[in-house]
């Protein structure tokens, strides 16, 4: 008869999947395929190379030769239909969330996700802005969660080590959240400040704008700085800054529209970073800038309802699928 190995020696590689009997000259392994898929699946976890913020560089440190992963089997790979482990490390958004579904449908089975960080897992600091959505486990399956912001890489480790674990027992259970398509509450009213701050500085109205930006790139200030707008309820104010480094000097004038139809000529002939500055001032203020060569969302999905930065705009607009209303959070919160 052979003899079994001694049962109180840690089970080590091979040992763990089975039974290993010692024979007069040979050896004898039983186990199960199931076992013996489940641990090399574990043992060699290849992970896509994805990040999205800044959890991504304790990610990255830990992928480094410091903390050797190879010695895990964690193989990073380029490519989704090469890879079956997805790490979300860093703060998911909605324009974000249909590339993370993309990539982890282009991911063969069988496939694991880990949340990283506080973002990826809840949405932490941005959980209640319009573009951000509140754990990526509304977005794709979870199969395990490293809080932390950022996690450490012995946390990355930990969470790797867990995950393997997961995988070997067999106990799959991944989370996922699903956001209800209801109506958006219209007659919400929003909060508004009693008093604005005090209008300063030079004022030009809408119709000089072009020429006074001609004047001042002819004097030599010919780089554009940025153009933003801050939004005073009644009116959208605009405020340009342009530069001359050859004087060293800079020049800022501002324009006042009307909150309910703002239209202001487009700068972009004249200056050619006009283009993507007045691109974000659409999206996010809705100010129509009559001449641009190609008005149309910059920041934002094109199909997005509203523009966010007008106080008007309800900051907790759900955006299905993906981001739920408020009311629907705060239910998933207690449980």
């Amino acid at each position: 008869m052979g003899t079994p190995v001694d049962e109180n020696k840690p089970k080590l590689g091979l040992e763990a999947l089975g039974e290993l009997i010692r024979l007069p000259g040979a050896n004898m392994f039983l186990t199960s395929t199931k076992k013996l898929f489940s641990w090399a699946e574990k043992s060699s976890l290849w992970p896509l190379t994805f990040g999205l913020a800044c959890c991504a560089i304790e990610m990255m440190a830990t992928f480094a030769s410091r903390f050797d992963l190879d010695r895990f089997g964690v193989v990073t790979r380029a490519s989704p239909r090469q890879s079956d482990l997805m790490i979300i490390a860093g703060t998911v958004t909605v324009k974000m969330a249909e590339r993370i579904k993309k990539l982890y449908d282009q991911m063969p089975f069988p496939k694991w996700v880990i949340a990283a960080g506080s973002c990826a897992i809840s949405g932490d600091h941005y959980r209640h802005i319009y573009s951000v959505v509140p754990g990526v486990d509304w977005v794709i399956p979870v199969d395990v969660y490293v809080p932390g912001c950022p996690p450490t890489p012995e946390a990355f480790m930990d969470g790797i080590i867990q995950l393997q674990k997961i995988i070997s027992e067999g106990n799959l259970t991944p989370h996922l959240n699903i956001a209800n398509r209801i109506e958006r509450e219209t007659t919400k009213p929003v909060p508004k400040k009693l008093v604005d701050l005090p209008k300063t500085g030079n004022y030009l109205m809408p119709d000089q704008l072009k020429q006074h930006a001609h004047n001042l790139k002819e004097s030599g200030f010919d780089y554009l700085s940025y153009i933003t707008a801050v939004d005073y309820s009644t009116t959208l104010d605009l405020v340009y800054v342009v530069r001359s480094f050859e004087k060293n000097e800079e020049n800022i004038w501002k324009v006042s529209l009307d909150s309910s139809n703002p239209k202001v000529p487009s700068l972009a002939p004249i200056y050619k970073g006009a283009d993507w500055y007045e691109r974000e001032v659409y999206d996010l203020f809705g100010v129509e800038f009559i001449g641009h060569p190609n008005l149309k969302r910059i920041l934002l999905p094109d199909d997005w309802e509203g523009h966010p930065l007008r106080k008007d705009y309800s900051m907790e607009t759900p955006r299905l699928p993906y981001r739920p209303s408020r009311e629907e959070y705060e239910a998933w919160k207690k449980g």
